[in-house]
């Protein structure tokens, strides 16, 4: 299945346009909170299976300058069966001025499953974006399935970011011998970072001055995105 699904959002919490295309669909939700009248809303929900065998699927946000937008997932994406290579790729254009908060949900590779999980983040001036991540490598008491990350973000067309994790089970080296990452970027202009290095499998990275990488290896889901949200604090606290 090829699948693109697209959302422009405007400022003022405006769903401009949209466009879905199952298993990727977007619902717009009651903001909560209080800037929630100018916050756009959007859930992410699976009207399909998938990422099945051969699946090519992307989701591509527009947020235009001043807008503000958050995305999160209604429940984890589950890729199963194998045979095929399948491609979930989740793109996102930030205006100046623009923030978005984004938490596409868990991704778990069932065994025997390949996914290419692809992450590109383009900031204009003074955007700022929080993107997390989880995933998880085969179900309770199966064998994993195997997951490859690439972040690619850049501002104002400068490179920010540029990396590339093979989560492949049979090599250890690259997992710790764990089958959880949960990981983190938050890249804002008005923001301070530093580095914490919690332990070998715990790590916020400072990227630049505004921008940090947060990846935690474990064997437990909820674990991983506890110390994972504790490193983005502490991260964020400065020096």
């Amino acid at each position: 299945m090829i699948a693109r699904t697209t959302a422009v959002i405007e400022p003022g919490g405006v769903l401009g346009a949209v466009r879905c295309v199952p298993p990727l669909t977007l619902r717009q939700v009651r903001p909560a909170g209080r800037d929630g009248a100018e916050r756009c809303e959007l859930r992410l929900v699976g009207t399909a299976a998938g990422p099945l065998a051969g699946d090519d699927l992307a989701l591509s946000l527009r947020l235009l300058p001043g807008a503000r937008a958050t995305l999160r997932a209604a429940g984890a994406s589950v890729a199963q069966g194998e045979g095929g290579g399948r491609t979930l790729a989740i793109r996102a254009e930030l205006g100046e001025g623009a923030d978005l908060i984004a938490e596409p949900g868990a991704l778990i590779a069932c065994a025997g499953s390949r996914v290419e999980v692809r992450v590109e983040v383009r900031l204009g001036a003074g955007a700022a974006v929080r993107w997390r991540e989880l995933i998880v490598l085969g179900r309770t008491a199966e064998p994993p399935g195997r997951v490859t990350l690439r972040w690619d973000v850049t501002r104002c067309g400068e490179p920010v970011l540029r990396q590339f994790a093979d989560l492949d089970p049979g090599r250890r080296g690259l997992t710790a011998g764990k089958r959880v990452l949960a990981c983190a970027l938050i890249s804002d202009p008005a923001a301070s970072v530093r580095t914490v290095a919690e332990s070998p499998t715990a790590v916020a990275q400072r990227v630049n001055g505004h921008t940090v990488l947060v990846s935690v290896l474990e064997d437990d889901a909820a674990r991983a995105v506890r110390r994972r949200d504790d490193l983005c604090v502490r991260a964020l606290e400065g020096p």
